[in-house]
């Protein structure tokens, strides 16, 4: 269990952990819906300085799930894109976040499942200029097949140590969602003492994707 829970607006301060540099994002849901998790890195005027800095599972900027070690496409070793793609994870430009596989399912899901993404961050490695980390999840398709987060049961992000395994701060997300096909879950910040806190967001969208990558790209 979380050593301790915030509501929305609410910050945790990383310095609590001495030492603390590597950090794992859990976002988890109960749905039968398709979500991907996703994260952007931005600068101080909240935009991203990077294609690979917003991470998600179709960027073209991969690494070795195992390592962290930035793969390129070689059609020697992965023989084609999608086995490339399937077989790394996105990683930011700095090599400080690493996404999750993409899962698209098998259609098949029942409403109540669990499910869920990882992302993993060092804070050690995250370049100078980046300001805030926030991490979305969003739907699938959501608008062109009508799902919204009205379907979407118990989201919550969570932030370990991913050294110690030891859970720090969760944030359940109470807002009830029912048009929306994308949210802003929750934040790293860098306060202006050079220090990571996470902040609770829980803002909905409509427009999936596409109006996260409107706002900070």
């Amino acid at each position: 269990m979380a050593r301790f829970q915030i509501e929305k607006g609410e910050r945790f301060s990383l310095n609590k952990s001495e030492g603390l540099e590597k950090v794992q994002i859990d976002l988890n849901w109960k749905s039968g819906a398709d979500l991907d998790a996703s994260a952007f890195l931005v600068g101080e005027d909240g935009i991203i300085m990077d294609d690979a800095d917003f991470v998600f599972y179709n960027s073209k900027n991969r690494a070795n799930p195992e390592t962290g070690e930035i793969e390129p496409f070689n059609k020697a070793v992965h023989g084609n894109k999608k086995n490339w793609q399937n077989n790394t994870v996105p990683i930011s430009a700095d090599g400080s976040v690493l996404g999750s596989a993409d899962d698209l399912g098998d259609g098949d899901e029942e409403e109540g499942e669990e499910a869920g993404e990882t992302m993993h961050v060092d804070l050690s490695k995250v370049g100078p200029k980046i300001q805030e980390i926030i991490f979305c999840v969003t739907i699938y398709h959501g608008d062109k097949d009508g799902v919204t987060f009205g379907a979407v049961r118990e989201p919550s992000i969570t932030i370990s140590n991913e050294e110690t395994g030891e859970e720090l701060c969760r944030y359940n997300l109470k807002e009830r969602f029912s048009t929306e096909t994308a949210v802003e879950a929750a934040k790293l910040v860098c306060n202006e003492d050079g220090e990571w806190e996470f902040e609770a967001v829980g803002e909905g969208h409509d427009g999936g994707m596409q109006t996260l990558i409107d706002i900070y790209a």
